[in-house]
């Protein structure tokens, strides 16, 4: 059994609230800085840019990436969905992207969301739909279209803003894989309303995050599996940020 250091919460130049710098290149400079093992891409409600992140990280620093999503419900509630395989990613992702209720904005405003191609180069500014938008899909529904795939799915930041708890006041009867919460204080607040079961992320929007370990996950190896595993025997273990 190895302990890996992780952070399962990061975002690309895709996500318009991240910083343009959040470039593969950036990716690679930073990562390789750090000690970290794994971590995943999990941008807003899209997950155009995971497969050519994925290949360009892996190759160039050896960290494993789990393909992931950040989606957005009805109720404005973000949810962490992280996936096996990289072509159901994409293929849930665009289900969701054509879910989206806004579909123009001001992208000078709200910020620009872009493509990279295999070489982590610029290739598209994406203006519609707008990936800071909520999906028409409930919080029930974007978990039963998520578990048709081989996922994992984690309400994201649960006591902050567009979490779960801040959202909707109460727990829903829906059982999730884990919940991500943000603090010590947090975590024993989510045990108390009935969770067991954490992950913990950065949330990274600034180059400077991904060098931030955010747990530790106690695994034989780096696959999809195992990281179930390690949630379900709750072998994640918090590094907890200032």
């Amino acid at each position: 059994m190895t302990e890996f250091r992780c952070n399962f919460h990061n975002h690309t130049v895709l996500s318009p609230c991240a910083d343009l710098t959040m470039t593969t290149e950036n990716y690679i400079n930073f990562l390789t800085k750090s000690s970290l093992d794994w971590i995943s891409i999990t941008d807003h409600n899209s997950s155009a840019n995971v497969r050519n992140y994925k290949k360009i990280i892996e190759e160039n620093s050896g960290i494993k990436v789990i393909p992931g999503i950040e989606v957005q419900s009805i109720e404005e509630v973000h949810i962490l969905v992280y996936f096996e395989h990289t072509h159901e990613c994409e293929e849930f992702g665009k289900i969701i992207e054509e879910s989206l209720i806004i579909k123009s904005y001001n992208q000078e405003k709200l910020g620009y969301q872009i493509l990279t191609d295999e070489s982590g180069e610029f290739s598209e500014i994406i203006d519609s739909p707008y990936l800071g938008s909520s999906s028409s899909y409930s919080v029930d529904k974007i978990f039963s279209m998520a578990k048709k795939y081989s996922t994992a799915v984690v309400p994201a930041h649960i006591f902050r803003a567009n979490g779960l708890i801040t959202q909707l006041g109460i727990p829903p009867k829906i059982n999730f894989d884990a919940v991500e919460v943000k603090s010590e204080k947090e975590m024993e607040k989510a045990k108390k309303i009935g969770y067991s079961k954490f992950i913990f992320g950065c949330d990274s929007h600034f180059p400077q995050q991904l060098e931030n370990i955010s747990c530790y996950i106690e695994a034989d190896s780096r696959n999809f599996q195992n990281f179930q595993n390690s949630l379900n025997s709750e072998k994640v273990i918090p590094v907890w940020q200032p």
